[in-house]
């Protein structure tokens, strides 16, 4: 079977800086929006926001302005990755995010808007994948590799767009959720070879979804076609944290176990990023990583979905740190435990 490589990368970050102590004071102004004044609460999201970094090893997150929308920020992260001539043979665009629903889909949209800025772009396949939340870009990468080999397909674009800040509640009761998601966008693209920055070894793309997971990890995002609509506060982002955080442990530890057993040597671990000090630092040490390989920019992003990995791998890229025959592990999980993971190595 032929090979397919990544021959672009590109990452779209927010200008917007969100510290700890803003996070808190969002908090605070959002249960106040909806006349609910607890002093008790307010007065333990403070003290939680000193402890923020402490516990989860984050500083600060990026949030898109209120004037930008998914479908502009995806045609700008795409045309970052494309030239003019490539467009002609764009054969497939598939968008991932948690954080939007509804139809036309963002892939729809950006072809629309494509094709009147790039007379050469054709007619692409387009799909959107939502409903694996953070793992939905392993899955995106998983569908656009067979794409090019069962399909014969040029170049596929996979896409992450994660409005996060938008989907979320704004309370001292949300206070564990609202506190660690950001913003951000990512994306790779794939073409047949094993040419450009690094070609796909291995994917997999499996879940451990069962009746005690189903509910861990649930919620509803913005209407693609309208996001200035507001979300309910009843469907906004929930998600149980400590059960989470084992379970994310356990999916890590044991794709990497799995990759390893296989014989793949392991030079650098893209993994979703959820928490640092609670899931990735300890995933590692069980595994035997060396944390230096780990790729994490949690700190300084908090957890941007579906967006983490390819924002991560083109981080490293951008880095020059990985050299010729280093491999990459990427490992995605979320929505009740969907699980996908890759193996590249770079050319």
């Amino acid at each position: 079977m032929q090979d397919v490589s990544i021959v672009a990368t590109a990452s779209i970050l927010p200008e917007i800086v969100v510290t700890n102590r803003d996070i808190c004071q969002r908090l605070i102004d959002g249960a106040h929006s909806r006349n609910v004044r607890d002093a008790a609460a307010e007065e333990t999201a403070r003290q939680r926001a000193e402890i923020i970094e402490q516990k989860t090893g984050l500083r600060a997150r990026r949030f898109f302005a209120p004037e930008e929308t998914p479908v502009d920020v995806a045609l700008a992260l795409l045309e970052k990755m494309m030239d003019d001539t490539t467009w002609a043979t764009l054969d497939a665009i598939i968008v991932s995010s948690s954080s939007t629903q509804g139809f036309p889909g963002i892939s729809q949209q950006v072809v629309a808007g494509a094709r009147e800025r790039h007379g050469a772009l054709a007619h692409p396949f387009v799909l959107d994948i939502s409903s694996n939340a953070c793992t939905g870009f392993m899955y995106a990468l998983t569908v656009g590799k067979s794409l090019v080999q069962a399909m014969g397909y040029r170049r596929v674009a996979c896409l992450a767009i994660e409005f996060s800040s938008r989907c979320i509640a704004y309370d001292p009761k949300a206070f564990g959720i609202s506190t660690l998601f950001g913003d951000a966008a990512a994306g790779v693209l794939l073409e047949a070879g094993a040419q450009g920055l690094a070609t796909i070894k291995v994917t997999r793309a499996t879940s451990m979804i069962d009746a005690g997971t189903i509910g861990l990890i649930k919620g509803a995002g913005m209407q693609a076609s309208n996001p200035a609509l507001e979300v309910p506060q009843d469907v906004r982002w929930y998600m149980a944290g400590p059960p989470v955080a084992v379970g994310a442990t356990r999916i890590l530890v044991d794709e990497i176990h799995r990759y390893q057993n296989d014989g793949h040597q392991i030079d650098w671990l893209i993994p979703h990023q959820a928490n640092l000090t609670r899931i990735l630092i300890p995933a590692c040490k069980s595994a035997g990583i060396d944390p230096s390989k780990l790729c994490a920019s949690f700190a300084e992003t908090g957890n941007t979905s579906s967006a983490s990995i390819p924002l991560l791998l083109d981080q490293l890229i951008a880095e020059g740190k990985a050299k010729m025959g280093d491999n990459a592990l990427m490992i995605g999980f979320g929505a009740s435990f969907a699980v996908g993971s890759a193996l590249i190595t770079f050319n």
